[in-house]
């Protein structure tokens, strides 16, 4: 027996019966924002590259030996059967993607709905584009899903990636774009409010709201960095990641993983949304995507920062964006489906600490 994820995804036409997903998987196939800004087109080509990728027995086994992490036993059966149990395994939902045909909005709009009511249903969305002109809509629809379900709690924001995208919308035509999510979101009052506001949560820090990681300077304009900083947002730069990860490990370095993961630690936010630009992936490592750069993270450093996020219990959102299968699809789409299964293994280690089993207990200092 050799069960894979695409064994643990639920059919996408099933009727909503039992438990919620604990993850579900969302595609926004668009790139609309990103040829507003200027970019290549051709991310609206991503989620359907992932999920090939995804849904088929070449991604990922459910039971990995070497982290010991066994997919199959996130929840504690009486009797458990050898074989594939839906009760016990983590439970991965596939929404399928937002309709590919309609305008950019209201498109938006769908998503921001599809993605509250997955948060609403109690799980975590896992959103594939795509331009990442659809991190707002996430970051919205979990804005309004704390707002209202949880009103004493706060959110976070990290946006790893090489730009900051806090661009202003178009010159003339007013339109949001691949490079105005943050912007949006710092801009939104609701977002604002946190940062004069006390964690509800022990679990919260006093720290910023939200943070740009692994940013390039190369590639950030001085102005849109005063614009993060005048919003009271942090910017970890690409230089001081590496640096910081090449430390000693007594001198808090090791890996860009435990980076990340204490850069989470020092947020503020009761719930936090994980946003990922594939560009900040170096393009040895990631070349299909929208903005390639002979810079930025390892293939290794992504699938550690998606580990640290399903692992972290206060992780309730995560999207990547920008993979563009028209500039190369296997590698580029490969390492998305990866991150996706890194993340599930951290989520299963959440899911074991969150219940006290002591079953893969040791698996985060393997990676």
């Amino acid at each position: 027996m050799d069960p894979r994820v695409c064994d643990l995804v639920l059919s996408a036409a099933a009727p909503a019966a039992g438990p919620a997903p604990h993850v579900t998987i969302v595609g926004f196939p668009y790139d609309t924002g990103v040829q507003r800004n200027g970019g290549r087109v051709g991310a609206r080509l991503g989620p359907a590259a992932f999920l090939k990728l995804l849904l088929t027995k070449r991604t990922g086994t459910a039971i990995n030996a070497e982290l010991d992490i066994d997919l199959t036993l996130v929840v504690i059966v009486r009797n458990q059967s050898p074989h594939l149990n839906p009760a016990s395994s983590l439970r991965v939902g596939n929404y399928g993607l937002i309709d590919a045909d309609l305008p950019l909005e209201e498109a938006h709009k769908r998503l921001e709905d599809a993605v509250k009511a997955i948060l609403d249903a109690g799980s975590i969305p896992f959103i594939v584009g795509g331009g990442n002109d659809q991190s707002y809509p996430n970051a919205s629809a979990l804005l309004s899903h704390v707002l209202e379900q949880h009103p004493r709690m706060s959110v976070g924001v990290i946006n790893i990636d090489a730009h900051l995208d806090v661009r202003p919308k178009t010159h003339g035509t007013n339109l949001v774009h691949s490079g105005t999510p943050f912007r949006q979101l710092l801009e939104d009052k609701r977002f604002a409010s946190f940062s004069a506001s006390t964690p509800a949560s022990a679990n919260a820090s006093s720290g910023p709201h939200f943070v740009e990681f692994a940013a390039q300077g190369s590639q950030c304009a001085k102005s849109h960095a005063d614009f993060v900083h005048e919003n009271k947002g942090s910017i970890v730069w690409l230089r001081d990641v590496l640096a910081r990860a090449a430390a000693a490990p007594s001198q808090g370095g090791g890996s860009v993983g435990k980076v990340f993961s204490e850069t989470l630690s020092r947020m503020s936010g009761d719930r936090l949304f994980v946003s990922f630009d594939l560009d900040a992936v170096r393009s040895a490592d990631a070349p299909g995507v929208s903005c390639p750069s002979p810079m930025g993270l390892s293939a290794k450093d992504a699938l550690d920062i998606c580990f640290e996020s399903g692992a972290n219990p206060r992780v309730a959102l995560f999207d990547v964006s920008e993979l563009n299968p028209e500039i190369e699809e296997y590698r580029s789409a490969r390492l998305v489906a990866m991150m996706f299964y890194y993340f599930l293994m951290g989520l299963s280690v959440r899911l074991k600490n969150s219940t006290g089993s002591k079953t893969n207990s040791g698996s985060k200092s393997k990676l």
